[in-house]
């Protein structure tokens, strides 16, 4: 009985470790490699390279865009520098900005007036090869992305303080850039609209 006994915990016990020896294999395996990525070597990225003008029209109006992207941390990032600003809009979106942002209208007007801008560093997750990022603005806000890449499209969720973002990015040309999204704030309500971009530069120098 003794010797059963003894038999069991042993087999218990190797079982124990072996176990132990597989999951530690497979935690080195999900690790990853402690010496730097190699530089960044995506065509939408390099393509993406450049400075950039647009214009987008949406939920709460027109706006004249503009955007530098460039590469940074010795091509482990792009960096965008983005400036935004207010041209036209309607009384009913006024209206409807002063209701959804619980603003006056003064307020709003005085927002037109006041140029939205931000800062993102965007790369390449280093194990699955999808999108990240992070954006911050000049309205304090922190936000968080991770997306996919289909072709010449890639689609990213953004998560911040003032809601989620789901933003669609295609080159339709070697210095045309569209730009599709749809924003929902903590409230719930859902703004969308369409940004279209040209290069301020040709495609030799980006």
């Amino acid at each position: 009985m003794k010797k059963l006994l003894f038999l069991l915990i042993a087999l218990f016990s190797f079982s124990l470790i072996s176990v132990q020896a597989q999951e530690k294999e497979m935690k080195k395996e999900e690790m990853p490699p402690m010496t730097p990525p190699k530089p960044i070597d995506d065509d939408l990225f390099t393509w993406m390279v450049g400075e950039w003008e647009g214009q987008t029209e949406g939920t709460m109006g027109k706006t004249k865009d503009w955007q530098k992207i460039e590469w940074s941390l010795d091509k482990q990032f792009i960096t965008v520098n983005y400036s935004s600003k207010i041209t036209s809009m309607s009384p009913e979106q006024v209206k409807a900005m002063t209701e959804s942002m619980k603003m006056t209208e003064d307020e709003v007007k005085k927002m037109m007036e006041m140029p939205y801008k931000g800062v993102g560093q965007f790369t390449l997750n280093p194990m699955n090869g999808e999108f990240m990022g992070y954006w911050f603005d000049n309205w304090r806000g922190v936000y968080k992305g991770i997306g996919k890449r289909e072709g010449n499209k890639s689609t990213v969720t953004w998560e911040g303080p003032r809601g989620t973002s789901v933003r669609t990015m295609e080159r339709e040309g070697d210095n045309k850039m569209v730009e599709i999204f749809k924003d929902t704030d903590q409230s719930g309500m859902v703004m969308e609209g369409k940004s279209e971009w040209t290069r301020k530069k040709s495609k030799s120098k980006y």
